[in-house]
């Protein structure tokens, strides 16, 4: 049997396929990975998609202006014909508001969700605020929106409370975590924090999203192991292992500029189901970051890989229960 050979990795172990005719057929492997010359992947006539990630500064409590900073981009990225745009978080109203939190909540029939509909016309868009609910409940959250009107909100589950983060003490934890359709497939949206628990990565790409939205407000932490971050490094790790892991797209959207001594270092990026980068932006500097991305890809990594789709869920569920107390241990 000839064909091109190529090796995945997924988490500890990695599993490798021939290319013959049309496909990739998988054999497994205990081997570490490696690359390999194989051919593109056929697109079969799926559309790709252009998307784009704004990595903006914001004016810290001043949603005014930050709401005309955000049509300058959306003007920008409608004139590439982007379909999907994404703003990093709480980018309508910036990050370290502690005390002005509730001046600067926006309840989900504010104008300003109206004017940032209207200008996006029939590009999907994400941006992020603080959310000011119903019951006056104040939360960090990313807001789809498309057609017009808001069609998802995420609200952060997990609030960073170390270091120089207090959220907890200003902000509510969010309660649930859901997939949603739109312009470029099914896609997951989670903030920050919620990253570093892989849960809610994992029931994102369960609920079926073919693509991950990483909004992110991340400060420079630890500079004294070269240019980069040092935190910006475990960042780009992470978000290499879930994209192979899962065999998924990322969008990993972080802001820049700097607030009472924070400077938040940027670099958003996307990723394709193989863990490389497709695209980069600057470290410090604001930027549009235009790239396509291509379904296909997703769907080839999958039939490959089999996590998602092999998920022993009735498992998960059972053994939650016991750590719960719900259920006594088997003896």
């Amino acid at each position: 049997m000839s064909g091109t050979f190529r090796l995945w990795a997924s988490g500890c172990w990695s599993f490798a396929c021939c290319w013959v005719g049309s496909s990739y057929l998988p054999c497994w492997s205990c081997s570490r990975p490696i690359s390999g010359a194989a051919p593109e992947l056929i697109s079969r006539g799926i559309k790709l998609y252009k998307i784009a990630l704004a990595q903006t500064d914001a004016t810290l409590g001043d949603v005014d202006a930050n709401l005309q900073a955000h049509l300058k981009w959306i003007k920008s990225a409608r004139a590439e014909a982007v379909d999907l745009l994404v703003f990093p978080e709480l980018s309508l109203t910036g990050y370290l508001l502690q005390d002005m939190v509730s001046e600067v909540a926006l309840c989900m029939d504010d104008e300003v969700f109206t004017t940032l509909a209207a200008a996006a016309g029939d590009m999907a868009l994400v941006v992020g605020a603080v959310e000011e609910s119903a019951e006056h409940a104040q939360y960090i959250s990313g807001y789809l929106i498309e057609g017009g009107a808001i069609r998802h909100v995420h609200r952060k589950v997990y609030l960073a409370a170390y270091g120089v983060f207090d959220e907890a003490r200003y902000v509510g934890s969010g309660q649930r975590v859901r997939a949603v359709d739109c312009a470029v497939g099914r896609i997951g949206m989670i903030i920050c924090e919620d990253a570093w628990h892989p849960s809610l990565v994992s029931l994102s790409l369960l609920d079926g999203a073919n693509l991950l939205v990483v909004q992110v407000a991340s400060p420079v932490r630890d500079l004294t192991r070269g240019e980069l971050p040092y935190n910006a490094r475990i960042w780009m790790d992470t978000l290499r292992t879930y994209a192979r892991l899962y065999g998924t797209t990322i969008l990993f959207c972080n802001r820049v500029g700097s607030e009472d001594g924070l400077v938040f270092w940027g670099q958003s990026c996307v990723l394709g189901p193989d863990g490389e980068f497709i695209a980069k932006a600057p470290l410090y500097d604001e930027h549009l970051l235009v790239t396509d991305i291509d379904p296909e890809r997703v769907r080839q990594a999958r039939l490959s890989n089999p996590v998602l789709r092999e998920e022993k869920l009735d498992l998960t569920v059972r053994e939650l229960q016991r750590l719960l107390g719900g259920e006594a241990e088997d003896e």
